[in-house]
C-alpha cells in the first residue's frame, strides 16, 4: 500500500495553521511552559542545524590527539565560549555546560558522568515536589536512590529525620529536583554536608534568580545548579550545568559529556547569548510573575476558589508563580481541567504533591511573557471564577474569554 506523502503535506500544513489560530486565543496557565522571544529564535543560526560541533577550545596539537574533528568550527566554540562567561557572571558561577537538550536529558548526562553504578544518592520526593521522573531514572542508571522525609504538616522537608537519614546513608550526591512548588523552599540547613555533591534544579526558578528576587542555590550551599531555559525563563528549549566551583565533579562531568552528547545543537545557545541584552527586562519579568500571582491567588480566593497556600518558614523562602487549586475529587479535577480549556485558560490537571490530591496545577511564567500585567488579573480572576461556577458552556463568556486573551496579546506586540 503506497502513501501519499503530498497529501501528508498538506494535511500537516493545514492542522499546524489551525491550531496557530487557536493559540493566538489561548493563554498558557501551566508554570511548565513558555514563550521565547521570536527574536532570538529566529537570528541568522539557519546554517547551524545539522553540523556537528563542539564548546571544546583546542589547539591545533590538540584536535590531531582526537579521533574524529570536523573542519571550520573553531568560531562556533569560541562564540559559545563567551555566553558561557557572560551567563557564569550572571549566576556566579565558575563553570558551565549548555550542551543538554532538556531537562531529563541533563539529569541523565550529569548523573552518568558523575556517580557509578550503587553509589547512593538522596533526592527530593515527588510528594514533596520533586520531578516525578528522576527517582525512575537514577535507578535505571544502577544508582541506591534514597528520599528526603517529609513534614506533612508543614508541607515541607522534615529537617531532623532528612539529617539522620543523611547521616545513616551518607549519599554522594543530594539532588533537589523541585518541579512543583507554591513556595521555595529554603535547602541552606544542608550547606553544613561539605563531602556531599549536592545539586539544585533552578527551572521553576531560573529567571527570579537571575534577578535576585529568590537566593542562590549557591549561597543555600549547592556545588552545582541544573536548570531548564524554557520554563520559568522564556529561552528556547535547551539546559544549563553551572558550578561554583571548577571542583572534581565538573572536571568529571566535563570530560565525560562529549562522549554522552554528539552534537548540542548550538543554534539556540546562541538565543541564550543574545538575549542577554535584555536582562533588565527579565528582572522586570520576575516581579510581574511573582506580583501577578500573588494577587491572582487573592483574587481567586475572593471567589470562593479552593487556593491552596503554603506558609513560609524561613526568610530565604517566597512564594512561586505556581498555583495549586484543590478539588473535591479526580473527577471533579478533570472536569475543570477541560472547563477551563474549553475557554481558552490552559491549566494542568495532576496529582498534587503532599496527599493533596487531584488537582489544578497553574503557573503564571508564560502568561505574564505574553503580557499579563498585575493591572489585568481581576478580569482574569472574574473569567476564571465565573468558568469555575457554570455549569453549561456559555458563549457569552467564551467571547469575554477570548476577547481579554487577544488585548493581552496583542499589548505585548504593539
Amino acid at each position: 500500500m503506497s502513501l501519499n506523502y503530498s497529501k501528508l503535506s498538506n494535511s500537516l500544513t493545514t492542522s499546524l495553521e489551525k491550531q496557530n489560530e487557536i493559540f493566538h486565543k489561548q493563554l498558557i496557565l501551566n508554570p511548565v511552559e513558555n514563550i521565547p522571544d521570536p527574536k532570538y529564535l529566529s537570528c541568522s543560526t539557519g546554517f547551524l542545524h545539522g553540523i556537528y560541533n563542539s564548546d571544546k577550545l583546542r589547539s591545533e596539537n590538540e584536535m590531531m590527539k582526537t579521533k574524529i574533528q570536523f573542519a571550520n568550527r573553531t568560531s562556533i566554540a569560541k562564540d559559545i565560549n563567551e555566553i558561557y562567561h557572560a551567563w557564569c557572571h550572571i549566576l556566579k558561577a565558575e563553570a558551565i555546560s549548555m550542551r543538554f537538550f532538556s531537562g531529563l536529558h541533563a539529569h541523565t548526562t550529569v548523573f552518568m558522568a558523575i556517580t557509578e553504578i550503587n553509589d547512593s544518592v538522596m533526592i527530593l520526593p515527588e510528594k514533596a515536589g520533586g520531578h516525578m521522573a528522576t527517582k525512575a531514572i537514577l535507578e535505571r542508571l544502577g544508582l541506591n536512590v534514597y528520599e528526603l522525609e517529609i513534614n506533612y504538616e508543614t508541607k515541607h522537608i522534615d529537617i531532623a529525620k532528612s539529617e539522620q537519614l543523611i547521616e545513616k546513608v551518607h549519599p554522594k550526591v543530594i539532588f533537589v529536583d523541585r518541579s512543583e512548588g507554591t513556595i521555595y523552599e529554603d535547602f541552606s540547613w544542608l550547606s553544613k554536608y561539605k563531602d556531599i555533591y549536592k545539586i539544585f534544579d533552578a527551572s521553576q526558578y531560573l529567571t527570579n534568580i537571575i534577578a535576585n528576587d529568590y537566593i542562590s542555590p549557591f549561597d543555600m550551599g549547592f556545588d552545582a545548579i541544573l536548570s531548564t531555559t524554557h520554563k520559568n525563563f522564556p529561552g528556547p528549549q535547551r539546559a544549563l550545568y553551572c558550578t561554583k566551583q571548577k571542583d572534581s565533579m565538573w572536571e568529571k562531568l566535563f570530560s565525560k559529556i562529549g562522549t554522552y552528547v554528539s552534537n548540542m545543537h548550538s543554534y539556540s545557545i546562541y538565543s541564550l547569548g543574545m538575549m542577554l541584552e535584555n536582562l533588565e527586562n527579565y528582572k522586570a519579568l520576575s516581579h510581574n510573575m511573582l506580583a501577578n500571582t500573588e494577587q491572582l491567588k487573592r483574587e481567586l480566593l475572593s471567589h470562593q476558589l479552593m487556593v491552596y497556600e503554603q506558609q513560609a518558614l524561613s526568610v530565604n523562602e517566597a512564594i512561586t508563580h505556581h498555583i495549586w487549586i484543590q478539588c473535591s475529587d479526580k473527577t471533579n479535577a478533570f472536569e475543570l481541567y477541560k472547563h477551563w480549556e474549553q475557554y481558552g485558560f490552559l491549566t494542568n490537571y495532576r496529582l498534587l504533591p503532599y496527599h493533596l490530591g487531584y488537582g489544578i496545577r497553574m503557573g503564571l511564567s508564560a502568561a505574564t511573557v505574553s503580557g499579563l500585567l498585575p493591572t489585568d488579573i481581576p478580569e482574569l480572576a472574574n473569567l476564571l471564577a465565573q468558568i469555575y461556577h457554570s455549569t453549561e458552556y456559555n458563549e457569552r463568556l467564551k467571547h469575554l474569554s477570548e476577547e481579554f486573551i487577544i488585548k493581552i496579546k496583542e499589548r505585548n506586540h504593539a
